[in-house]
C-alpha cells in the first residue's frame, strides 16, 4: 500500500509525468452541503480557503462547491458573499430532500481530479498537511485516500475522541475479506476520484447511512491496496450532535446498516459499525488536541 508523506512538495505532473497547463481542473473537489449553518460555516469557509491558498501556490487548483438548502437564520446571505469573492468557491441553492441529496447536486457538478464532502459544521484540522496528502495522492497515482478524524463539541475546541483509519494489508484478498467482515472507514475522512464518486453517488433511499454505503461499495468493488492512500493522522475534525452523530440516531440506523450490509454482502452485525461509533466516543484522546481556528482577512 501507498504510504502518504507527510510536508513534502509536490510540482504539478499528471500520472504520466509531463507538466500540467494552467488550464487543467481542479486537484480536488471540495462539497459542503449547508442548512441554517450560521454557527459554523465561516469555520469552514475558511479553512477550505486556507487550504486552496496552499495548493494555489503549488500551481494547483481547488473547487469549493456549497450547496445551500434553503437556510433562514443568515447563511445563504453568507455564503453567497463569500463565493462572489472567490472564483474557486460557487454556491447551488435550493437543493430540498436533505443532505444526501445535496451531496449528490455537488457530485453532478464536481470537476475536481478528487471529491471530498466536508460537512458544514466540520473541519480541516491543518490544512498544509491536507493539501500535502492530495498531492501525494495524485503524485502516486491513488484513486481512494482516506484520513483519521477527530471528534469535538461546540463550542469547545478541543478533540474529544479520535477515529484511527487502519492500515491496508497489501494483498487485495485479505482486505476484501476484511471489509467483508465489517472493516470500514470514517467518511468524513474519505476522498475518492470523483469519476468513481459520482458514479456510485449517495442512495438517500438509506436516509442515516448513505455515506456507509457508498464507501464500502467503492472500497470493496473498486479500490485497490495499491491505489489507496492512508494518512492515520487526524486530518478532518467532525462535530457530534449531526443527523447521525447523536446517540438516537446511533441506534436507529441498525435497520438500515443491516440491509446495506445484505446488499453488499458483508457478514457482520449491523451493530459493529455503531459500536464502534460508540467506543469512539467513550475513548478520550490520548494528547490534548487543540483545534487551532483558521482566520482569513479575504473571508
Amino acid at each position: 500500500m501507498p504510504q502518504a508523506g507527510e510536508g513534502r512538495e509536490s510540482h504539478r505532473v499528471d500520472q504520466g509525468g509531463e507538466q500540467i497547463d494552467g488550464n487543467q481542473p481542479p486537484l480536488i473537489t471540495v462539497i459542503t452541503p449547508c442548512l441554517n449553518a450560521i454557527g459554523s460555516i465561516t469555520e469552514n469557509l475558511c479553512c477550505v480557503l486556507a487550504t486552496q491558498q496552499i495548493l494555489e501556490k503549488a500551481g494547483w487548483g481547488l473547487e469549493h462547491i456549497v450547496v445551500e438548502g434553503g437556510s433562514l437564520d443568515g447563511t445563504a446571505e453568507l455564503v453567497a458573499n463569500h463565493a462572489a469573492q472567490h472564483s474557486y468557491c460557487s454556491v447551488t441553492s435550493n437543493i430540498k430532500g436533505g443532505p444526501y441529496a445535496a451531496m449528490n447536486a455537488g457530485l453532478t457538478q464536481a470537476s475536481g481530479r478528487y471529491t471530498h464532502v466536508l460537512n458544514s459544521d466540520d473541519l480541516v484540522l491543518d490544512p498544509i498537511a491536507y493539501a500535502n496528502f492530495i498531492m501525494e495522492g495524485q503524485r502516486k497515482g491513488a484513486t481512494v485516500l482516506i484520513s483519521s478524524i477527530g471528534y469535538f463539541r461546540r463550542p469547545a475546541k478541543q478533540l474529544k475522541s479520535l477515529w484511527i483509519a487502519e492500515s491496508i494489508p497489501m494483498s487485495k484478498e485479505k482486505w476484501q475479506r476484511q471489509l467483508l467482515r465489517g472493516l470500514h472507514y470514517p467518511h468524513p475522512g474519505f476522498i475518492a476520484d470523483t469519476r468513481i464518486y459520482r458514479k456510485e453517488g449517495f442512495d438517500d433511499h438509506y436516509n442515516l447511512s448513505a455515506d456507509y454505503k457508498l464507501m464500502q461499495k467503492i472500497l470493496i468493488e473498486t479500490a485497490r491496496p495499491e491505489s489507496t492512500l492512508i494518512y492515520q493522522q487526524p486530518l478532518v475534525a467532525m462535530a457530534e450532535g449531526g443527523a447521525t452523530g447523536n446517540w438516537r440516531a446511533i441506534l436507529k440506523g441498525r435497520q438500515q446498516l443491516a440491509a446495506i450490509n445484505q446488499e453488499l454482502g458483508i457478514k457482520t452485525s449491523s451493530m459493529k459499525r455503531y459500536w464502534g461509533k460508540l467506543r469512539q466516543r467513550m475513548r478520550a484522546v490520548p494528547l490534548k488536541i487543540v483545534i487551532k481556528p483558521v482566520v482569513s482577512s479575504e473571508l
